[in-house]
């Protein structure tokens, strides 16, 4: 039997990190490779309470077909939480719950991109954003990273051109490099958009992880939908504050682009997942979901400077470190180390990264890799990079 596929799921890639994932399932490898929360902070008991009284209640719409923009009440508790944090007006009807913001960046590809429009990315990106905008088969320019944020003149100048479609980033802790926008850099990429009447989908799932740390400042983690919210559509996560496993996201946009989306998921689910929904909705409103947090953003600074002094004692200065200052991964360079090489020596070394590639449109960034420090546990963290170190001394031996 011949399959007739489309042409566009014929070209589309596998995600390289759920490929790499699939070689780690080995109890024995210790992988730097997945975004993945640490499990031992998932609130199982204040889950189980919330529960228990969602049930009490003995409310049969708990079980029923839902709105397509999701839990009313939980639409106005994220309006509200939004407005008050970052001083801007939110209504509750420019809200609508996805299933993982990666349906956030599926629904907004369906309804702005038509074949050949271009795509405007920071360089290097996340790869499911690109995977996902790839399925609508446009092309895409990138705008290089600086220290503080985007090359803004590069932004202005890709964003007059008259094909750029729309403009997608990630402001805080950015994936894959960790770094953070400027206030500088913020409120130019808001004028722009202003100036150029284009729009901005503002991926934000690390915002909320900035770390304490001693002798450093905190940088602005504002969103730029506050300083331009008729230009932006902002994408926010319960993944990395709550549970992954729920694949609860939501959005906040425009009215106009909003009414858009909300056919789009429509015509792809109805609804999120309407359970999960009214069991995260009595968590929020019965439990402390800012002290849950804490919690994590103190656990993963401790991870995170454990990673660093194990990569600064183990590989020194064989490696160059990106500063940053919260979310979830380390980017890393290796000069003169093609990294999809030393991948293949770090997974016979039982440790695996995501090479740097994965990253890029052009196939750049050869020399580096991203390394996640939320899911292990300190001792596993250092036996990790002294596996990279191994490996590292294997290629250089190779070569």
């Amino acid at each position: 039997m011949q399959y007739q596929f489309s042409e566009v799921i014929n070209e589309l890639k596998p995600s390289f990190i759920r490929e790499i994932l699939k070689l780690t399932v080995k109890p024995e490898i210790i992988s730097f490779a997945g975004g993945l929360p640490d499990p031992s902070l998932f609130p199982h008991q204040s889950i189980k309470e919330a529960s228990n009284a969602m049930f009490d209640r003995n409310d049969q719409g708990i079980f029923q077909y839902t709105t397509t923009e999701g839990h009313a009440g939980l639409r106005e508790w994220i309006a509200k939480r939004f407005s008050d944090t970052h001083n801007v007006e939110v209504s509750s009807d420019q809200v609508m719950i996805v299933s993982g913001s990666q349906q956030a960046l599926d629904l907004f590809g369906k309804i702005y991109i038509d074949p050949q429009d271009a795509v405007v990315m920071e360089a290097p990106t996340y790869l499911g954003a690109i995977q996902a905008f790839r399925m609508y088969q446009p092309k895409f320019k990138e705008v290089e990273l600086q220290e503080d944020g985007l090359d803004t003149d590069q932004f202005r100048s890709t964003m007059q051109e008259e094909d750029s479609k729309f403009f997608y980033g990630i402001p805080n802790f950015q994936n894959p490099t960790g770094l953070t926008y400027s206030t500088q850099k913020r409120q130019q990429v808001a004028d722009i958009l202003k100036e150029t009447g284009k729009i901005m989908l503002e991926d934000d799932p690390y915002g909320a992880l900035l770390f304490d740390e001693e002798g450093q400042s905190s940088p602005d983690t504002r969103p730029i939908y506050a300083l331009a919210p008729e230009n932006v559509v902002y994408m926010g996560s319960f993944s990395k504050v709550f549970v992954p496993g729920f694949r609860l996201g939501w959005v906040i946009a425009p009215k106009p682009v909003l009414a858009k989306m909300i056919i789009a998921k429509q015509a792809a689910d109805l609804h999120t997942n309407s359970f999960v929904q009214e069991l995260l909705y009595e968590f929020v409103t019965s439990h402390d979901l800012d002290a849950h947090i804490d919690l994590i953003r103190q656990t993963y600074a401790t991870k995170k400077a454990c990673m660093v002094e194990a990569i600064n004692t183990y590989l020194g200065d064989e490696v160059e470190l990106f500063p940053t200052s919260g979310g979830m991964f380390i980017w890393v360079r290796v000069p003169g180390v093609a990294i999809m090489d030393l991948l293949t020596i770090a997974i016979e070394k039982n440790v695996a990264f995501v090479p740097g590639e994965a990253f890029s449109l052009t196939g750049g960034y050869t020399d580096h890799m991203r390394l996640n420090f939320t899911s292990l546990e300190e001792d596993q963290i250092v036996e990790g990079v002294k596996r990279l170190k191994a490996a590292l001394d294997a290629y250089r031996a190779n070569q």
